[in-house]
């Protein structure tokens, strides 16, 4: 039975953030009408939202982001803000302050077996690493310029060599989890304009979350989850409180405790104020 949510906001909580849709959010097929120091970049809170996770924080809560993003790709805006840590790459790359707690990338023999169903179908894909993300024959679309011909120059290309989630076309995607000996390793969610994201099985939002509550020796207390998108169910199942965005999916908002309002309308702030987190 889970705690009730109103008397849980006069002790010390733990409060996770999604990026996308949630803190903040950019319309992907506007992409290029961003600034290009922008580009390829998470969205940046608005004004409202920065300030009452300060306020959140001023209080003597924890604030995390928990975002399927690559560290490299958080706005500075975020990174600027109190959060105590971030679960990034769904899951892959855990930190908390400046300590490193979890970092999975995908193997790269897997990731080759990956890249055989991608070349088969004559498709490609964007391999995210921690800062860089390299395009693998013409990216998603076929047509991103100097993209890397192979996989082996892919990982070149990467400043450590490794990569932790795949993005590519759902249909490629579909199929690599249709074969049984990739599908016991990987797992795959569908994005926005056709395509979806594989990662190691492993590497979810939850696995994030157990490795910050393993080090916080005090405890996280009363935790408060918000989210819009069904790769942020495995946390929210773990939370005393799960909150959906107004415009979270269907899946969210039933297994959510509170829906608040839509990114659009801070619903953020309306779900810390809702809570008296702030």
């Amino acid at each position: 039975m889970r705690p009730d949510a109103q008397t849980t906001a006069a002790k010390t909580a733990t409060v996770f953030f999604d990026i996308d849709g949630t803190l903040g959010w950019v319309d992907p097929t506007c992409e290029e009408g961003r600034p290009r120091w922008e580009q390829g970049l998470s969205p940046a809170p608005n004004d409202a939202v920065v300030d009452a996770v300060r306020r959140l924080v001023r209080r003597g809560h924890r604030a995390f982001v928990c975002t399927g993003r690559p560290p490299g790709a958080i706005h500075p805006l975020i990174t600027a803000m109190p959060f105590s840590g971030f679960i990034t790459l769904a899951g892959a790359y855990v930190t908390l302050g400046s300590r490193i707690l979890r970092n999975e990338p995908i193997d790269p023999e897997l990731l080759r077996a990956v890249d055989d169903v991608l070349a088969r179908r004559g498709e490609g894909a964007r391999l995210e690493g921690l800062r860089v993300v390299t395009e693998l024959r013409g990216g998603t679309q076929g047509d991103s310029a100097n993209s890397a011909p192979d996989i082996n120059e892919a990982l070149r290309r990467q400043p450590d060599g490794r990569v932790y989630k795949v993005i590519l076309p759902t249909a490629a995607a579909d199929e690599i989890m249709a074969e049984p000996r990739l599908a016991e390793s990987l797992s795959a969610h569908a994005l926005e304009l056709g395509n979806s994201e594989i990662g190691l099985a492993s590497n979810t939002k939850r696995a994030g979350l157990l490795a910050i509550a393993k080090v916080l020796r005090d405890g996280m207390g009363p935790t408060y989850g918000f989210g819009d998108a069904e790769n942020d169910l495995p946390i929210l199942d773990e939370m005393t409180v799960a909150v959906a965005m107004g415009n979270a999916v269907d899946a969210v908002r039933e297994r959510a405790d509170y829906v608040t309002s839509d990114v659009a309308h801070d619903g953020v702030v309306a779900g810390l104020e809702h809570f008296g987190l702030i």
